[in-house]
């Protein structure tokens, strides 16, 4: 069985407020997501060294906190092919460049909310985002769909540090140059097969089609 949600039915969205003053900095705090940083995160994805805030003081921080398994998002640019969208895997503040969607995990997982996200074609402004349509199965159909999603992307992320290895094959042995340049066009090969794969199964999954 699936239902037809408005996003704002299954998940809260906040948006992020300024950013605090600098007395409000420590170096043991809840980290503190902007636009700058998140495309940082995005590449190296080490949280660690995000800023972090006390948000002991409360409403005098004026910044927004946002629980573990939020999807993160900039508002500047949804429309791209590439927005960027984060997943948080502890609990973070926002800043007023960023919308987190804070799913309810009893209707829709985290992960399959990210993946939705990820296919979604934005052609509005971030308040757009509260009437989005999202159909959704019952949870352990969600969650299995999530397992076959997540196999392939952890595939995908392991493309770089796999070709690289193989690319530098060369610089350690004889004689392998042309057995590389095989192995390399194939491993290309593959991981363009398994990103269609991905790109294939949610425009089947979010149209509608596993029903």
């Amino acid at each position: 069985m699936v239902k037809c949600y408005r996003l704002d039915e299954v998940a809260t969205i906040e948006e992020g407020k300024i950013i605090p003053s600098k007395k409000y900095f420590t170096n043991i705090g809840v980290p503190l997501i902007t636009a700058d940083n998140l495309k940082k995160l995005m590449l190296d994805g080490d949280i660690e060294q995000l800023p972090k805030v006390n948000i002991t003081f409360g409403k005098h921080c004026k910044c927004v906190p946002v629980p573990a398994k939020t999807i993160i998002l900039t508002k500047a640019n949804l429309k791209d092919t590439n927005k960027y969208i984060y997943q948080s895997e502890t609990e973070l503040c926002i800043a007023s460049e960023i919308v987190a969607i804070i799913p309810n995990e009893t209707i829709v997982l985290s992960d399959y909310l990210l993946h939705f996200l990820r296919w979604y074609k934005m052609n509005k402004e971030w308040q757009h985002l509260y009437h989005i349509p999202i159909n959704l199965p019952m949870i352990d159909i969600q969650n299995k769909i999530v397992q076959t999603l997540n196999t392939i992307q952890l595939l995908l992320k392991s493309k770089e540090p796999l070709l690289t290895a193989v690319e530098g094959l060369p610089q350690h042995f004889d004689n392998v140059s042309v057995q590389v340049e095989h192995h390399s066009k194939s491993l290309h090969y593959g991981f363009q097969q398994a990103q269609y794969l991905y790109n294939h199964m949610l425009y089947k999954i979010f149209k509608g089609e596993h029903k």
